[in-house]
């Protein structure tokens, strides 16, 4: 039978999801963020009728695209559910989106073109904040977003949608050299996968960005790890987040 998916397999994923599969945490985020989204919840303001999900349902079986049954009764692939659930990284500019959103120089500066779109109050925590670390490279005041996709069978092509924006700061490192050799970006997901787990029991709710050959130093490109701490979550104490989660990716390497 002819596979006819609506996303592309991610390949050689099966030790990924051996590792969500031994660690009962892991779990438990999937399926909450599962239920979250689930539009068949009562709790859904639009909720799949029976009909179609019986119709998404038998596609799903003759297209052996599970992907496709999860986008009709959650609006997310499997790799959607795993980022939103904080279990992989967000890529950088996915979709050909910019996320994050840099705002500020290497010097800690705001940019000319997002002066007006601060509070002042707001900018001048990031400084205060800035001006009390010691590693200050690729440290930036950033807005970020996770997002899902959408699909259209009429022109077989899935659209990027923004679930949340968050204002925050974004700290780009270089990836461990494990990372780099790996083949597929699930393999690449599952290399930082301790990485992953220990920011997010550590500091719930950081964003983990991750860029193959995205990283330029020197005229030398390198593949890079973001770690974005939304405001909205870090702001008290943002200082200490931003010092454990230094912690927490040097203790990796």
């Amino acid at each position: 039978m002819a596979e006819k998916t609506i996303f592309p397999r991610e390949e050689k994923s099966e030790a990924l999801f051996k590792k969500i599969l031994s660690d009962p945490w892991a779990c438990e985020k999937l399926q909450e963020t599962f239920c979250k989204y689930l539009f068949c919840s009562e709790d859904e303001a639009t909720p799949l009728s029976a009909p179609d999900f019986t119709q998404a349902l038998f596609n799903a079986y003759d297209n052996r695209d599970l992907s496709a049954f999860l986008m009709a009764i959650c609006q997310h692939s499997l790799f959607d559910l795993l980022r939103n659930s904080y279990l992989i990284p967000f890529r950088f500019n996915a979709d050909g989106k910019q996320n994050p959103v840099i705002m500020t120089d290497d010097n800690g500066n705001l940019l000319p073109e997002y002066k007006k779109a601060f509070h002042q109050k707001e900018y001048e925590h990031f400084r205060e904040v800035y001006n009390t670390l010691p590693n200050k490279k690729n440290l930036y005041l950033a807005k970020a977003y996770c997002y899902t996709h959408s699909y259209d069978p009429e022109i077989s092509a899935s659209t990027q949608i923004v679930l949340q924006e968050h204002t925050g700061i974004l700290l780009i490192r270089e990836l461990p050299d494990t990372v780099k050799q790996q083949e597929t970006e699930a393999q690449a997901y599952c290399a930082v996968w301790d990485l992953m787990t220990d920011l997010e029991k550590e500091l719930p709710m950081a964003f983990v960005f991750y860029g193959q050959d995205t990283l330029t130093e020197h005229d030398k490109r390198y593949d890079e790890l973001g770690i974005f701490l939304p405001n909205s979550h870090f702001l008290k104490h943002l200082e200490k987040h931003v010092q454990r989660a230094e912690e927490i990716i040097y203790a990796a390497n």
